[in-house]
């Protein structure tokens, strides 16, 4: 993949001769130069993508991007091709010399910059749900957290089996992007590493799945800015509670909080405790204990469908 230096564009000396005067520098040019690296910028935004993701997908360096969403960087076509073939548009959606925002507009987005990152996803899900578009179905991902050991992976894929969507597994697409296990990553490059893996996967993943369902290690609560990413992205159910492998779920729950018969393992109990403030900040919450596979597939729709509801009645 080519990578697009800072300068690209600008004349160059050729053969002796003088080169072309410098253009940018005009006050009309500086303008023009703000307004398509806003536009670029607003478009990154609505994707959701980082700089960091926008230049792996394009080619053009973090810093190149940086400087030309400043409006400091006077980028060649090439470079604004790459640019918008990786923000799924066209250079002239990029370069048109209109401006297509208004100052309310304007304003909006600089008060959403000052916002710490729990309160943008906030936000965002507000303006969602009083602004966003009617979806064909009440949510776009559906994200299952808990503690390991209480069949997320099982419940999963009977969820994207009755919606007909993809099922993808958090920790497995890190183990794709770092080429080892898990368990590998966390004790061959320690706990720092694997969260940025974790945090780059799940925004590549929500770049790229528009539709489906996604299940997560049980610590990712705990890391507050993957954890607000995850909130902002998809519609977050915790599942917990004892499982019956009699009604569906084998041996998917034997680790769990409770065992069959019912006694509580202290370490995970400790553990549950400790992260519980963070699990109730999910959309949803299911309790698996005495439910069938079935069933607990159930719970969650209605809990979508009860969401959905609410918010039509918000925004009539």
């Amino acid at each position: 993949m080519t990578s697009y230096p800072i300068g690209m564009g600008m004349a160059k000396p050729s053969n002796g001769l003088p080169t072309e005067p410098r253009r940018g520098h005009e006050p009309g040019d500086e303008a023009y130069l703000r307004l398509v690296g806003e536009r670029v910028r607003l478009m990154r935004l609505q994707m959701g993508m980082s700089r960091k993701a926008l230049s792996q997908a394009s080619g053009v360096s973090e810093r190149y991007l940086a400087e030309l969403e400043r409006g400091s960087g006077n980028a060649s076509l090439l470079v604004l091709r790459s640019i918008a073939e990786a923000l799924g548009s066209r250079v002239h959606e990029i370069t048109v010399d209109e401006v297509d925002r208004s100052i309310d507009k304007t304003l909006a987005i600089q008060h959403l910059e000052h916002l710490e990152a729990s309160q943008a996803a906030e936000a965002r899900q507000l303006l969602v749900g009083r602004f966003g578009r009617k979806a064909p179905t009440p949510v776009a991902r559906i994200a299952l957290v808990g503690l390991g050991g209480t069949a997320k992976s099982v419940l999963g894929a009977a969820l994207s089996s009755d919606l007909g969507v993809p099922n993808v597994d958090l920790d497995r697409e890190i183990e794709k992007a770092s080429g080892i296990e898990v368990a590998d990553v966390l004790a061959v490059h320690g706990a720092e590493v694997f969260r940025r893996l974790q945090h780059e996967c799940l925004g590549n993943l929500l770049n790229s799945l528009p539709r489906g369902v996604i299940t997560t290690g049980g610590g990712i609560v705990l890391e507050r800015d993957t954890y607000d990413l995850l909130l902002a992205g998809s519609f977050v159910v915790w599942v917990h509670g004892g499982l019956d492998a009699a009604k569906g779920w084998g041996d998917a729950g034997s680790e769990g909080i409770e065992s069959r018969d019912g006694k509580s393992d202290p370490k995970l109990q400790s553990m549950l405790a400790a992260r519980t403030p963070l699990y109730e900040m999910a959309d949803a919450e299911i309790d698996t204990t005495g439910l069938s596979v079935e069933d607990a597939v159930a719970r969650v729709l209605e809990a979508i469908s009860e969401r959905a509801t609410r918010h039509q009645g918000t925004a009539a």
